[in-house]
């Protein structure tokens, strides 16, 4: 089962960024993501949604923590370079690389969570 984000903002930081971080991030509110740490790795697929422009694919974000949002960051090397102005994204995230130990760990393993700007918290 997976997370899944609806329509959310892809913004741009300056500053202190991950390794590996494009610089570009999603933010997600950090209750969704418990028992993860920063610069744990969440896989899953991104549907990047500019204009009438969509495009999906697979993808490896970079997990910064913070204590009301966590911001998950496109890694440079998966950043397609046609979307380099903000845009907006569905996230469908399955799982977690924890510690970079290489073990995985389902996000959520009995149902879909889905939660979005617009609807909050959805559970199948």
């Amino acid at each position: 089962m997976a997370l899944i984000v609806k329509d959310t903002l892809i913004r741009k930081r300056d500053g202190a960024l991950p390794a590996g971080s494009s610089g570009f991030f999603v933010s997600v509110p950090s209750v969704f993501l418990f028992g993860l740490a920063d610069g744990d790795k969440v896989i899953g697929e991104i549907k990047i949604k500019e204009g009438e422009k969509q495009e999906t694919e697979e993808i490896t974000l970079i997990l910064e923590k913070e204590s009301g949002d966590s911001f998950l960051h496109i890694p440079s090397e998966d950043w397609d370079m046609d979307f380099m102005r903000e845009g907006r994204a569905d996230l469908k995230l399955k799982e977690a690389i924890q510690g970079g130990k290489e073990k995985r760990k389902q996000l959520y393993p009995k149902k879909d969570v889905t939660t979005s700007p617009a609807i909050g918290c959805r559970i199948s």
